[in-house]
């Protein structure tokens, strides 16, 4: 094991001009760090160029080259070369947060972009990812037979059920097949397993024990909170 290498970094790259989507993420090591991680970033991302590094996520871990390694195999399907995966979604960080945790790997929290043109566009994917998750609520919304109340969260929107006790939360992808999961559903998920695997709903569980379900359209999960708040009943 290289001692010097202690952290596990995601980072993609961005256009400052705004006219491209960049796909793709790099899942490396470098060393001790933030001051580290920073330098590995300006060793990558060219100062004259409106393609610029930014690190979007990292954590350390003892054993950082063996956890790359592994992760690097569990991604070969979306390698498109070198250290470069393929993140379409725009979910990687999110998928490998469950697996940096059960791996006992400590989050590094990162630090902000110094320049304005990296911060613009920041600040514009923010702008429309909120209006994506408005636009995906108000969807949802308006196919649900019962009135729900209704948050948006930077993932996406939550529907929270004074009825069945129940808060629903929609991860927004941007193919339209999104992440739904139950929240405080760990006690009831046998339950509601038998209440809707007659539907045809691919069920799984979250590493807390709550109902999860992957690639679903906003009419889909519209008719399965229907389907919960319909016919659900707390023991």
């Amino acid at each position: 094991m290289n001692n010097m290498h202690t952290i596990i970094y995601v980072m993609r790259h961005i256009d400052i001009g705004q006219h491209i989507d960049i796909p793709y993420k790099k899942v490396g090591i470098t060393g001790l760090g933030n001051a580290t991680l920073t330098k590995r970033l300006q060793q990558i991302s060219n100062t004259k160029s409106p393609i610029k590094a930014q690190c979007i996520a990292a954590w350390e871990h003892e054993d950082a080259q063996k956890v790359e390694s592994a992760l690097h195999q569990l991604l070969e399907d979306s390698r498109v070369e070198g250290e470069w995966f393929l993140d379409k979604e725009d979910t990687l960080v999110e998928r490998m947060q469950p697996i940096m945790e059960l791996l006992g790997a400590n989050s590094i929290e990162i630090e902000g972009a110094d320049d304005s043109y990296t911060k613009q566009i920041i600040e514009k994917e923010g702008r429309n990812q909120a209006a994506c998750n408005q636009t995906l609520l108000g969807e949802i919304d308006s196919l649900l037979d019962d009135p729900i109340m209704t948050d948006v969260r930077q993932r996406g929107p939550t529907f929270r059920s004074d009825k069945t006790k129940l808060t629903y939360y929609v991860n927004y992808r941007k193919s339209g097949k999104h992440a739904f999961r139950i929240g405080r559903s760990q006690d009831v998920y046998e339950d509601i397993e038998k209440l809707i695997e007659e539907h045809e709903f691919d069920l799984g569980k979250t590493s807390s024990g709550e109902l999860r379900i992957l690639g679903l359209s906003s009419s889909r999960i519209a008719d399965l909170i229907n389907i919960i708040e319909s016919e659900f009943i707390i023991k």
